[in-house]
């Protein structure tokens, strides 16, 4: 199940990414959060969104404050110099809520998923060992957690 999940997520961001966001990705390796290619010295924003069905689960994402930025402006078409930080805390959470939700409904089950809340987290509390895969952009990765319960 984790390979189909995995599969119809990266659709979604595909999807996701390149409709409301003007973004096209692609996929690279798996590997720590230290070691996505993310520079470590600009500020990285992070939110998990848990779900629940014939298989439960949550997906988190990081993206670098920048690309947020950035992808803010795109889906909202505003300047980035008038965007605060809960634009860019709402452009995050509503891109995954986009991406879970559109993941999900690819998936045949005998029980309709249910989505939480998107949440925005702090990224040091994931595990440093923890596999991510890493999502490129023109800009710069960002990279998703997705875990089965």
């Amino acid at each position: 199940m984790m390979k189909i999940l995995m599969t119809a997520m990266k659709t979604s961001i595909s999807e996701v990414m390149e409709t409301m966001f003007y973004l096209p990705v692609e996929f690279g390796e798996e590997a720590t959060l230290a070691q996505c290619g993310m520079d470590k010295n600009k500020p990285i924003m992070a939110s998990r969104l848990k779900f629940t069905g014939d298989v439960s689960g949550s997906l988190c994402i990081f993206i670098p404050k920048d690309l947020i930025g950035e992808m803010a402006e795109n889906f909202m078409g505003e300047a980035k110099g008038l965007l605060t930080d809960d634009h860019l805390s709402g452009t995050l959470t509503e891109m995954l809520n986009m991406v879970c939700g559109n993941a999900l409904s690819k998936i045949d089950t005998k029980v309709p998923f249910e989505l939480s809340i998107p949440k925005v987290i702090d990224e040091s509390k994931i595990q440093e060992k923890e596999i991510l895969t890493i999502v490129e952009t023109f800009e710069s990765n960002m990279a998703i957690l997705l875990k089965i319960d």
